[in-house]
């Protein structure tokens, strides 16, 4: 029903109407013969918005669209000189011949002088020429930002599938051996795939649900590592009202595990750490892989282009993102102000 409401008051079939009847209004209070408008001062209104209908619609669906837009203002301009003269002409033409032929009780004059329409036809153009361009601003807004909506979306969809895939085959392989984890790990799956599904829809999330998603995605990617890989979360901070869009920490851990402690088993370390005592800072480091483990020889790939856009999208000129990189170790580091 609320969309239905906001559909039809959006709708160029209820708002020109509403706009014409107001006009009317207002021409026939402004030209009225007494203090009180009577029947005679709307005949005179409807008859003087004929050239207003023709210099408005003329404007709207033609000089606007092809040229104001397009950036032709100077060729707009002389044509739009030019609209307002034919409005001119068209309103002496009605008083002049229009009006005898009407079967009407009331004899009625032009009696608006030159400087006086011109002035009214002049509003008239630069108040609908502001109201369509504003309109369509605001569908470009609505356009862009729906495309904003689904590229993100899509940004957030693309934690590594095969993160799930690698997560069952552990799984399996405790179960195998009837390991206790099992149970604890499904779980934990479960939790973060539930997470993953439907909690991550709003646009921000609590920074201590994340963080408690967080850890349970680094158990499970512990379980794909060595057991001499050393894992570390630092966490410092008081996390209670703190908010952070969905997802954004998690290609950068996944990138670590994929990356870093893959073909390497008396060295592989991962430390993650997590400030939010002046904004938010997240940093996390990790050895390097043998280079056969990265992806064409470059470090990071495609999570470290996810995390890029989303932050350009979300956190516009409130961020900073640093990549240091040596021979043995890698390191990013993400600031929200």
């Amino acid at each position: 029903m609320k969309r239905l409401f906001s559909k039809v008051i959006n709708s160029k079939w209820f708002q020109h109407p509403i706009f014409w009847v107001l006009s009317i209004y207002v021409i026939g209070d402004y030209f009225a013969i007494s203090n009180f408008l009577k029947s005679v001062d709307f005949y005179y209104a409807l008859l003087f918005h004929i050239p207003l209908f023709a210099l408005v619609y003329l404007n709207l669906n033609l000089l606007v669209p092809k040229l104001l837009q397009k950036g032709r203002y100077f060729i707009y301009g002389l044509l739009a000189i030019a609209l307002i003269h034919l409005a001119y002409g068209l309103h002496e033409l009605t008083f002049e011949f229009l009006l005898p032929l009407l079967p009407l009780e009331y004899y009625m004059v032009s009696f608006t002088d030159y400087e006086v329409l011109v002035t009214v036809f002049l509003i008239y153009i630069v108040l609908t020429t502001l109201l369509k361009l504003s309109k369509s601003w605001y569908k470009l807004q609505r356009v862009e930002k729906e495309k904003l909506t689904i590229e993100l979306d899509s940004l957030k969809a693309q934690v590594n599938p095969h993160f799930l895939f690698n997560s069952l085959n552990s799984i399996y392989s405790l179960a195998l051996s009837k390991s206790d984890q099992t149970a604890e790990t499904v779980l934990e799956l479960s939790n973060l795939l539930r997470y993953m599904l439907y909690e991550v829809s709003e646009d921000e999330v609590s920074l201590s649900k994340e963080l408690e998603m967080l850890e349970n995605y680094i158990e499970l990617q512990k379980l794909r590592s060595d057991i001499s890989t050393q894992v570390r979360l630092n966490i410092k901070g008081d996390l209670e009202g703190k908010m952070i869009a969905p997802l954004l920490f998690f290609p950068l851990i996944e990138n670590s595990f994929k990356h870093g402690v893959k073909g390497v088993s008396d060295s592989a370390y991962v430390d993650i750490s997590l400030n939010v005592e002046d904004g938010i800072v997240f940093s996390i480091q990790n050895n390097k892989g043998v280079i056969d483990d990265m992806e064409d020889g470059k470090y990071g790939g495609i999570g470290l282009e996810n995390v890029k856009r989303r932050l350009a999208l979300i956190y516009t000129g409130k961020h900073e993102f640093k990549i240091e990189e040596t021979e043995k170790d890698f390191k990013v580091k993400l600031t929200i102000k």
